[in-house]
């Protein structure tokens, strides 16, 4: 080789050199500008596009959302790419960040943030009274509750709450139940709902709760109803009884008679009201038309009066 070869081969040699080590030849880094959507469940698997500029065709790209790896990462052209996203968390914002894997791999991230939607529903956690309970102890036999509540996983939007009420008598129960469910009212907010009876959960009853249709904040429905059920005992039967106060607030005379006759510690029915009458009309002066609070009346049981 002469000298001018020699010359010619050093100069090239050198301006590939500069060129290598200038980076000439290396990898773009990618120009990412947006992606669709931006937001999806925790659950992940969501289907997201993500545009710019110099996306690696060759060598493929990594896409990652707040460290974690996204799956099934497709390049379509230098232009697009669509990626699944990863499990998350609900109501959480992170970054997305896309490297191609040519040498070297500079990461870059996008301007905008990916947020993790809730995709669970809500679950009953707890109940007042829990289930199971059997309540034995009381001040009134005819009024022993007339709320129950249900807590929830989450917050539940409390017009989508629905709760049924059945009503069954008890073994120790000398009467069958007016009514076979409760009407009542669902109240309440956050995660705690209210069931307000417009009639008193009595003794001698069993009370059988569903909750269906809550769903929470997102739209996540509750997926299977959920029952619970408790039970108020029967009182032992009385010799005597004095009056209250709430046997003649709706009434006085009959009206408060067969209120009082109607107690399970009484004779679990209404209509044996007269035998009240019968039974203490005779033993001192009784005005049937006016009971007072603290007035005893004397309960009078057995075959002579009918009772098997």
């Amino acid at each position: 080789m002469n000298k001018q070869s020699r010359i010619v081969f050093h100069a090239i040699f050198a301006a590939v050199c500069v060129w290598i080590m200038g980076c000439g030849g290396c990898n773009p880094e990618p120009v990412p500008s947006g992606m669709s959507p931006t937001d999806g469940p925790e659950t992940g698997g969501t289907t997201v596009t993500i545009t710019g500029e110099k996306f690696d065709v060759k060598n493929g790209v990594t896409v990652t959302f707040g460290g974690k790896d996204g799956e099934n990462v497709t390049v379509t052209d230098a232009t697009q790419l669509t990626v699944l996203t990863p499990a998350g968390t609900a109501g959480e914002s992170v970054d997305v960040v896309i490297t191609n894997k040519g040498k070297p791999e500079v990461p870059v991230p996008l301007s905008e943030q990916f947020t993790y939607t809730d995709a669970t529903p809500p679950t009953v956690v707890s109940t007042d009274p829990e289930d199971g309970t059997v309540f034995s102890e009381y001040e009134d036999s005819l009024n022993v509750l007339d709320t129950l509540s249900v807590s929830f996983s989450e917050a539940v939007d409390v017009d989508t709450v629905s709760i049924d009420v059945s009503v069954a008598k008890t073994e120790d129960s000398l009467s069958e139940p007016a009514q076979p469910m409760l009407s009542g009212a669902v109240s309440g907010s956050g995660e705690t709902v209210t069931f307000t009876s417009e009639q008193p959960m009595r003794c001698g009853r069993m009370y059988t709760v569903t909750v269906s249709g809550a769903t929470d904040m997102a739209k996540n429905a509750l997926e299977n109803a959920y029952s619970f059920s408790f039970s108020i005992t029967s009182p032992e039967k009385l010799k005597s009884y004095r009056v209250r106060a709430e046997d003649i607030e709706d009434g006085n005379g009959e009206i408060a008679l067969k209120r009082i006759a109607s107690r399970p510690e009484i004779f679990d029915n209404e209509e044996l009201w007269k035998r009240l009458v019968e039974a203490n009309q005779d033993d001192y002066i009784f005005d049937r038309t006016r009971l007072s609070v603290g007035q005893n009346l004397w309960i009078k049981r057995g075959p002579a009066w009918g009772d098997e």
